[in-house]
C-alpha cells in the first residue's frame, strides 16, 4: 500500500517597510480522495502598497485558489486546473478594479502570486508576478521562479 502524502507547514507574514501588510497566505490539505487526486496547496499573495484594497486582492486571490482549485474536473490535469482558476480569479479581480478605479493600476485590485501544488511525488509551481518561489536544500536557497516585472526607472516599475 503507498504512503500518504504528508507536509509539515509554518507560516509567517511580515509588513516590511510598509505600514501595512498586503500578504496573504494559505495551505490547503485535503482528505481523501482530494489528497490523491488533486494534491496538497500552498499559495501566497502579496498586494501592491500603492493600493488601498490589495491586501483584499491577495486575500481573495489565495481563498479563491484554495478552494477553487479542488472544485476543478478530476479529468484536468495539476497545470489545466490551476490555469484556469488562476485565469477566472484575475478576471474577477481586473473586473473589480475596472468598475470601481477606472483602470487606476495604482488603486486596484493587484496583487501577486505564487502557488505549488503538491501531488503525489511532483511540484507543479504557479507564479505571476515578482513574489518569488525559493528551493531550501541544507543552507542553501535555489530562486525557483523569475519575476514577472519590467524596472522602467527606480520611480517605475
Amino acid at each position: 500500500m503507498p504512503r500518504a502524502l504528508k507536509i509539515s507547514v509554518g507560516q509567517h507574514s511580515d509588513k516590511g517597510r510598509k505600514e501595512t501588510n498586503q500578504d496573504f497566505h494559505g495551505v490547503l490539505v485535503p482528505d481523501e480522495p482530494l489528497l490523491s487526486l488533486k494534491g496538497i496547496t500552498v499559495v501566497l499573495a502579496d498586494g501592491i502598497s500603492s493600493s488601498s484594497v490589495s491586501r483584499i486582492a491577495a486575500e481573495s486571490a489565495v481563498k479563491g485558489f484554495l478552494t477553487d482549485y479542488y472544485c476543478t474536473s478530476e479529468s484536468w490535469s495539476v497545470r489545466t486546473s490551476a490555469q484556469r482558476v488562476l485565469e477566472a480569479t484575475n478576471s474577477w479581480l481586473h473586473s473589480q478594479t475596472r468598475s470601481q478605479y477606472s483602470y487606476d493600476r495604482d488603486r486596484g485590485y493587484v496583487c501577486t502570486l505564487s502557488a505549488l501544488v503538491l501531488k503525489s511525488t511532483t511540484g507543479h509551481l504557479f507564479h505571476v508576478g515578482d513574489s518569488r518561489i525559493y528551493r531550501v536544500s541544507g543552507n542553501t536557497l535555489e530562486q525557483l521562479t523569475e519575476d514577472h516585472r519590467v524596472v522602467v526607472s527606480s520611480q517605475q516599475s
